[in-house]
């Protein structure tokens, strides 16, 4: 370490300012990289991504809030940002008129937005929908991390926030996840190998990591990752997490208490219609965020595997969600529905898709 800092102490000021610039440029769509490393290479590259942020990536940041299982309510950036707020380190985000639900008014708004708490998160955010992994469909940053000294005002249609600490819990969560995946990869191929079940073939290769990524490895680091957000939050363990619920056991397979009776009548016709609570982030990730990218090299890839690629990781989410585990037939089923539905090759590839209860 003291020898690269020697080298860098060599090197004229305005050549060190140079290659930061130049290296910060290389890493533009990646948001995650660029906060939590490039940031701190040095105080004024601190200040030029932060400035960064505010104007690219502050307006592509979606807040949803939900109330019940079918309505999301999207607060987003009103207009450019301020300077201001690098000194102040606070955000404005509005809702639109639009996008609110007939059947809610500012008073179950800001009720919504009363519950909402380390152990009931009822808002998600969203960064880069569309724009992220070059607008591949399920490409873009989905979490429930803190929405940092969130301040509530208009009854509930205005909200305001810390976004740096906001940003850093988002991002910081997202490079945990991807360390997570990548060990969790190795090892399941390391241990397929040994049991001679890895294939010789890439093409092969992927569909059996997509296979094992939506079974088990895309929830299983989200669960790693809670519990390390649960563990510094409340040491003693007397807090719970809010996203292991119920409806979502399914996806994280996490032990739960006996659920608490209820008084509150039912419908009849299925479970959905008598739900009243909003998804958990497992229920959402399911949905919206595709596996497929996370294999090394998609880049490369031809638009047909591809395609088979998505449909793949479609064909097993219904195995999973749909309660058809040892029914590959179904598995199969699926993903041939997937390759035949209307939509060109395009759409299928590069669409926003946000989670509702009947996917």
């Amino acid at each position: 370490m003291a020898a690269v800092a020697d080298f860098w102490g060599k090197l004229p000021l305005e050549l060190i300012e140079r290659i930061l610039d130049l290296l910060i440029d290389d890493y533009d769509r990646d948001p995650a990289y660029q906060w939590t490393t490039l940031r701190h290479t040095a105080r004024r590259q601190m200040r030029r991504i932060e400035r960064h942020f505010l104007r690219q990536w502050m307006p592509n940041l979606t807040i949803t809030l939900y109330s019940g299982p079918r309505c999301q309510i999207d607060y987003k950036l009103p207009e450019s940002v301020s300077e201001d707020s690098l000194d102040t380190g606070r955000v404005r985000f509005q809702t639109l008129g639009a996008s609110l639900s007939e059947s809610l008014n500012k008073e179950d708004i800001r009720t919504l937005w009363s519950q909402y708490s380390f152990e009931n998160r009822v808002a998600h955010l969203r960064l880069g929908e569309g724009i992220l992994n070059h607008g591949m469909t399920g490409g873009y940053i989905v979490n429930d991390t803190d929405i940092v000294d969130l301040q509530v005002e208009n009854d509930g249609l205005d909200i305001i926030f810390d976004w740096r600490r906001t940003f850093d819990a988002l991002l910081r969560e997202e490079m945990m996840m991807r360390k997570l995946q990548a060990e969790m990869i190795l090892d399941r191929k390391t241990k397929l190998v040994a049991e001679s079940r890895w294939p010789p073939f890439p093409r092969i290769q992927r569909l059996v990591l997509v296979k094992n990524l939506v079974l088990d490895i895309q929830m299983a680091k989200r669960v790693a990752v809670q519990k390390y957000r649960l563990k510094r939050h409340d040491p003693s363990g007397q807090a719970k997490l809010g996203s292991l619920t119920y409806e979502s056991r399914h996806l994280h397979k996490q032990p739960l208490p006996p659920p608490l009776p209820t008084s509150e009548p039912t419908r009849a016709c299925c479970i959905i219609c008598s739900r009243r609570t909003g998804p958990s982030i497992f229920e959402v990730v399911s949905c919206e965020e595709s596996v497929v990218l996370g294999l090394d090299g998609w880049q490369q890839l031809g638009q047909d595997e591809l395609l088979n690629l998505y449909a793949e990781a479609y064909g097993w989410n219904c195995y999973r969600c749909l309660g058809q585990e040892n029914n590959v037939e179904w598995q199969r089923t699926s993903k041939n529905d997937w390759l035949t539905v209307c939509g060109s090759s395009v759409e299928k590839l590069h669409s926003v898709r946000r989670w509702n209860p009947w996917f």
